[in-house]
């Protein structure tokens, strides 16, 4: 007997079948992953939000959803901007290293790969980005970055650093047309100090030292490196040569009761970059400020100068 339509198995209802079977696999996909995936449509607006987005960020999809896709850059809407600037160049971006924006402005260092999607007929339809947090490794990176300019003992940073750090001071106040001075300093009776008492108390006037030095400068404006040995140095942008001074006396003030119990002082010189000054020149004046002070405390003091009266 002829099957009746009724009878007659509808193909739509296992292409319905198939399309849920397939829609809850890649579902179950990207559930599964914790990497961050993001939808977009043409006007950068969020269409998709992952569960991996979701607990990467702190946001459900309802908090995003609808909503400008910069909203999630920590550069806000400029980095956006460049982000799609490169992907309309290339075509699909890869391993772009951004900090996306979460839950209480919390910052996420993130890996992200981002491909334009298209209709069967070509036409572009939005965006779809992958992800991945890099947070770990960006901060074994700058522990590993900091390792390498620190100074160990003293928790300065070191002389490798200094050099570095100087020749962008000086670039960027030539730039910007401001005084960049220095303070070049050394430890008087340090070797003797560390011979009679020991590398402990050695090590101990160094740290010390140091301290007094990170405690008497500007934080986040000033730079304090120990330059090897008994050596330190501080650089100070913005501050012209009389300021400077004040600084090196404040800092060789705050340091005296530490370290003038085992013998040792301090003398420093200073120094202030011309607009056509060298480098080399810069600290050539410091030095030879540091080594004029030092000097004069082994000059032995004058006789009192003796007058003679003739009587009449």
């Amino acid at each position: 007997m002829a099957a009746t339509p009724a009878m007659r198995p509808e193909p739509f209802v296992h292409l319905s079948t198939d399309f849920i079977r397939a829609k809850e696999y890649f579902e179950a996909i990207i559930a599964s992953t914790s990497d961050a995936i993001c939808t977009t449509d043409t006007e950068s607006r969020i269409i998709y939000f992952s569960p991996g987005a979701e607990a990467m960020l702190g946001l459900g999809m309802a908090d995003v959803v609808g909503k400008s896709a910069h909203q999630l850059y920590a550069g806000g809407k400029p980095e956006a901007e460049k982000v799609m600037r490169l992907l309309r160049k290339e075509g699909s971006l890869k391993n772009h290293e951004t900090i996306l924006k979460g839950l209480g402005g919390r910052q996420t260092h993130v890996s992200m790969s981002v491909s334009l999607l298209r209709d069967r007929g070509g036409k572009v339809i939005g965006t779809m980005a992958i992800s991945k947090d890099i947070s770990s490794r960006v901060e074994l990176e700058r522990r590993l970055r900091e390792l390498s300019i620190t100074d160990n003992l003293t928790g300065l940073y070191n002389q490798r650093h200094f050099h570095e750090r100087l020749a962008q001071e000086a670039s960027r106040a030539k730039r910007q047309r401001y005084k960049l001075s220095m303070i070049l300093m050394d430890l008087d009776g340090f070797k003797q100090a560390n011979d009679q008492f020991g590398h402990l108390e050695g090590d101990r006037i160094l740290k010390d030292f140091g301290a007094a030095v990170e405690g008497s400068i500007r934080r986040e404006v000033d730079s304090a490196y120990r330059y090897g040995g008994d050596e330190f140095v501080v650089l100070l942008p913005g501050l012209p040569a009389v300021r400077a001074e004040k600084a090196a006396k404040r800092i060789v003030s705050c340091a005296r009761t530490k370290i003038e119990a085992s013998g040792v002082t301090c003398s420093y010189g200073v120094a202030t970059l011309h607009p056509t000054g060298s480098l080399s020149n810069l600290i050539r004046q410091a030095d030879r400020g540091m080594f004029k002070m030092k000097a004069a405390k082994h000059r032995p003091p004058r006789s009192p100068s003796l007058r003679v009266t003739h009587r009449v």
